[in-house]
């Protein structure tokens, strides 16, 4: 299967346009067609009552199939917080998510053009600064992730992905003490594209990781340690999106979250180059990332070519037990 990486959280409508030819443009529903519908009610056999999930293949997409690369690998069930042991999905459902419901990530999204890169993530994720874990004393604060590029440039990261480029959706305030949580910054959402290095990210919430691949799931440019460098704006959206679906898939919201990045802001790419791209809740408890080989450029002075297109995209997404 293709995978198309244009990302789309969904929250309110969050969003910081800049420069992009397709600044206005939602590209969940208008680029990439997707419709997501909410199908029948199932007994929620561990919790009582009934939830709601998506329907079957709405979260498909519709348009730009001839250079789209998409994944969806939702799961949908019933979930207990108190009986972890006791998951029950429903047809055609996923793995389970570390945490439930919560903590999905449903579908990832990618295409690019001439001018742009598109990357959408579809989750139950909260925005920026994160998930207040209820369900857990205290309350504490699980930060949401930013979005981290691999260019292939220059020496991995222990888990194999070079942290060349990210985007910063997430002002949380890196600790001194990496054993410690990342606190809130605020819950503004970041628009800049970032030249950085694995050693400018970190794990976001280790308190209460799983333990992954081991990858980072943040950084901070505010860090009094932070050697990368900005580059320009992007174009960044975190979207609720229980409006649109007239209710709550599995009794939690569903966001979208977008981000356009033109490519004036990435050293060139040429056809065959490969490029991994990844987003992960600071605990790591879903997570989800693509590996992408550049298929076609566009020739000198001719931005009205089709351009780019990733092929061979691969996904992995972690399903493992909670905070």
């Amino acid at each position: 299967m293709r995978t198309y990486l244009a990302l789309a959280i969904v929250t309110g409508a969050l969003v910081l346009a800049a420069g992009s030819a397709y600044a206005d443009l939602n590209l969940f529903d208008e680029y990439f067609g997707v419709s997501p519908t909410l199908g029948a009610p199932q007994t929620d056999v561990l919790n009582g009552g009934t939830y709601t999930p998506f329907a079957t293949g709405s979260l498909l997409p519709t348009r730009h199939l001839d250079t789209l690369d998409y994944v969806v690998d939702d799961w949908w069930g019933s979930w207990s917080f108190t009986d972890p042991s006791g998951y029950v999905s429903g047809s055609g459902a996923g793995q389970v998510p570390a945490g439930g419901e919560p903590y999905d990530v449903e579908a990832i999204y990618f295409d690019d053009t001439a001018s742009d890169l598109f990357v959408v993530i579809v989750t139950s994720f909260d925005p920026p600064p994160g998930r207040y874990e209820n369900r857990v004393s205290g309350s504490p604060l699980v930060v949401s992730g930013d979005l981290a590029i691999d260019l292939r440039e220059g020496t991995p990261h222990s888990d194999g992905f070079r942290y060349n480029y990210g985007v910063n959706i997430n002002f949380e305030v890196r600790p001194t003490n990496p054993s410690d949580n990342a606190t809130s910054g605020g819950s503004t959402i970041g628009s800049t594209l970032y030249q950085t290095g694995n050693s400018d990210w970190y794990l976001g919430t280790p308190v209460y990781a799983v333990p992954g691949q081991g990858e980072h799931t943040n950084f901070d440019p505010n860090w009094s340690g932070f050697g990368g460098t900005a580059l320009g704006s992007v174009t960044v959206s975190y979207e609720l999106w229980d409006p649109r679906l007239g209710g709550q898939e599995c009794r939690y919201s569903t966001y979208v979250i977008e981000v356009i990045i033109p490519r004036n802001l990435l050293p060139p790419l040429q056809e065959g180059d490969e490029i991994s791209i990844q987003w992960v809740e600071g605990c790591r408890n879903d997570a989800s990332g693509t590996n992408a080989v550049i298929h076609d450029v566009p020739e000198p002075g001719t931005l009205a070519l089709t351009g780019l297109g990733l092929l061979g995209m691969g996904w992995w997404k972690r399903r493992r037990k909670v905070v």
